[in-house]
């Protein structure tokens, strides 16, 4: 019965700009006005619109509405419209992100138009902004969710329905959706093999409690570095309380620092630390110079991705660099992908590389 009055709807309209009722570069009434004029749901008057964008009658955009832009289109007009690509995100920064938006704009031209909103790490408005993007008619989607743990029911009606999807950065365990992430287990052991390297054997593993799947992965490879040196882990080695640097968090980074002093104060055997997010390591590089430990001479701090060196010129971080750029290309192409074939699912990594600041050096005489 759906199908029945969307498909009505469709032609309906169809008709009506075939007819010139809607000259080219004229909006149509509101999804809400035409909702009241068929007495049909919301949704299958979107049906009834999409069908027309995706045949070449119409455009839709935010804040533009549904514009007719041929009265007649052809099979070859039809086909050269750029898809949409949403793209939903908890923010980025020089540090991380930035740079894979950028390989998702320089992949999409000329060949898609990419919508990008921002959700701050609130799932709540996570999922609200999904169902906004889906509302204004984009083709795909890509997604950076803001948890590993929670699942937003929209996405998992969109892997229901074959819609084009990728997720980046981060992993879903049992979802049959394509996803783009680092190698962070490789760089969780490439970070601490690095420090044994240098003559270190007592590290510190210091995380914030995201519940990412990134985090934890990088975790893994460290303890998978320790095991494979046959170097014994103290379990209070791993410290995953920094909690300025979660999304909405109410706790400040003055407050993190004053606990990372007194881990530090409590473990002066470490020598050398592996931390899984660069503001945690700005924090962490705080609280050492607030104990009056030198880095690098006394501590050696190693952690993942860094802005440009002339943004942190005081201590230039040795980090694991993601190759964030070939993520955001990647994604965009495995989202295209999906547009010429449905269902196609591919779960891929991107290597990643040490690149040596000047936070790390050779572990201390003692």
């Amino acid at each position: 019965m759906t199908e029945a009055l969307y498909a009505q709807v469709h032609e309906t309209l169809r008709r009506r700009i075939a007819d010139g009722e809607w000259s080219v570069g004229q909006r149509l009434p509101s999804q809400s006005d035409l909702t009241e004029e068929f007495s049909v749901s919301a949704i299958t008057v979107k049906r009834a619109l999409d069908m027309l964008r995706d045949e070449g009658y119409v455009s839709r955009r935010p804040r533009i509405g549904t514009v007719v832009v041929s009265r007649s289109p052809g099979a070859e007009e039809a086909e050269t419209r750029l898809p949409l690509i949403g793209y939903v995100v908890p923010g980025f920064d020089d540090a991380f992100g930035t740079q894979l938006l950028a390989g998702m704009l320089d992949a999409s031209r000329h060949r898609a138009h990419v919508l990008v909103a921002t959700s701050s790490g609130a799932a709540e408005l996570e999922e609200r902004l999904i169902e906004d993007q889906l509302e204004s008619g984009i083709d795909a989607l890509v997604l950076l969710p803001s948890s590993s743990q929670f699942i937003p029911p929209a996405v998992v009606s969109l892997v229901g329905q074959r819609f084009p999807l990728v997720i980046v950065d981060r992993t879903l365990t049992g979802m049959p959706v394509s996803t783009v992430t680092s190698d962070n287990v490789a760089g969780g052991r490439l970070a601490a093999e690095y420090l044994f390297g240098l003559g270190h054997h007592r590290l510190a593993l210091v995380l914030s409690p995201n519940a990412i799947s990134s985090l934890d992965e990088r975790r893994r490879g460290f303890v998978a570095a320790h095991a494979a040196h046959h170097v014994k882990l103290e379990p209070t080695s791993v410290y995953d309380g920094v909690l300025s640097v979660v999304p909405g968090a109410t706790t400040t980074a003055e407050d993190d620092v004053a606990r990372l002093v007194a881990f530090l104060r409590e473990h002066p055997d470490i020598t050398g630390c592996v931390v899984t997010e660069y503001h945690s390591a700005r924090i962490l590089l705080r609280a050492a110079r607030e104990l009056g430990r030198s880095v690098p001479d006394e501590l050696s701090i190693i952690c993942f991705d860094a802005p440009p060196e002339f943004a942190d010129a005081a201590m230039p971080f040795t980090h694991v660099e993601q190759d964030q750029h070939g993520i955001g290309t990647h994604a965009l192409e495995l989202v295209t992908a999906q547009l010429r074939e449905r269902g196609v699912v591919a779960q891929d990594t991107i290597p990643v590389r040490i690149v040596e600041g000047r936070s790390t050096a050779a572990a201390p005489v003692r």
